[in-house]
């Protein structure tokens, strides 16, 4: 095990950060296992309880680590990270981890749409839409809460798909054999949101528990919004992240392809594909 320099002007709990994170991300330690105690570090970094208790502490708040009452604080497996630039399905999301994807179907209903779904779906005044509600899971472990609204006019064939083919199969895979034209582009956004208790009970998460909310519109190549979708992820299991660049900057960033180039030099709107040209929910 290394040892805490005490002499550097690294700060003691900065250093003590950074051994129990490599031990976390090195393997040494593993999802599930337990931590060193408080009084183990201490006694053998040398160290002060209070400094340890901070540190695991701030592990904790970010995921790292999570405590058990009366037994000690463990190593919080893995989150998943998916990276905004590209429309992929979940069942897809999960197969590329090696994970398998799993859901269960609360609702699926004909509804009279609100005034915001109409709006973003460009509905008529009498117009109706399918929402469909499930719970998905990963590695049958609840991970989200998931909401999709479908005009009816486009979707009505989805009514005699049966709930057993819709967990059996990709969602966009049957969705997509309803639709004209292929899918092209989507806009999603990403907050912060507090869950209700409800929510906290489908998603095996304590009271309090914060939640990470996407929702996505997706549209056809004639720009035309065919689906809007709620995510409501667990947010100690999933992390999103976004690749920056500067604009008009001549160089391409890790992951990003020269034909999503254009996209970061001003030559495509907000609005462009970024993903495949074939992909939904």
């Amino acid at each position: 095990m290394q040892v805490i320099e005490k002499s550097s002007s690294v700060p003691i709990h900065v250093q003590l950060r950074k051994i129990l994170l490599e031990m976390v991300e090195g393997g040494k330690i593993r999802a599930g296992e337990r931590l060193f105690s408080e009084a183990e570090l201490c006694r053998k970094f040398a160290i002060s309880r209070m400094t340890v208790r901070k540190v695991i502490d701030d592990l904790a708040k970010e995921g790292y680590l999570y405590r058990v009452p009366g037994k000690g604080t463990f190593v919080s497996r893995p989150k998943i990270v998916e990276k905004l630039a590209y429309l992929v399905t979940f069942t897809e999301d999960m197969f590329s981890r090696g994970m398998k994807p799993g859901c269960y179907i609360y609702e699926r209903e004909v509804e009279e749409p609100c005034a915001k779904i109409s709006e973003i779906l460009n509905l008529g005044r009498d117009e109706k839409i399918i929402r469909l509600k499930r719970l998905l899971f990963a590695d049958q472990e609840p991970i989200c809460i998931q909401e999709v609204f479908l005009p009816l006019k486009l979707f009505h064939q989805f009514l005699k798909v049966t709930n057993r083919e819709i967990e059996n199969q990709d969602l966009c895979e049957i969705l997509n054999a309803f639709i004209a034209r292929p899918v092209a582009w989507a806009r999603q956004t990403l907050s912060a949101v507090a869950l209700s208790r409800e929510e906290e009970e489908a998603l095996n998460v304590p009271s309090g528990f914060p939640g990470l909310l996407c929702e996505r519109v997706t549209y056809d190549e004639t720009d035309l919004p065919i689906e809007y979708v709620t995510f409501l992820y667990r947010s100690d299991r999933y992390t999103f992240m976004i690749d920056l660049v500067k604009p008009n900057l001549n160089r391409i960033t890790p992951g990003i392809t020269s034909r999503e180039k254009g996209f970061f030099n001003g030559q495509a709107s907000l609005g462009s594909p970024l993903g495949s040209p074939s992909k939904t929910t």
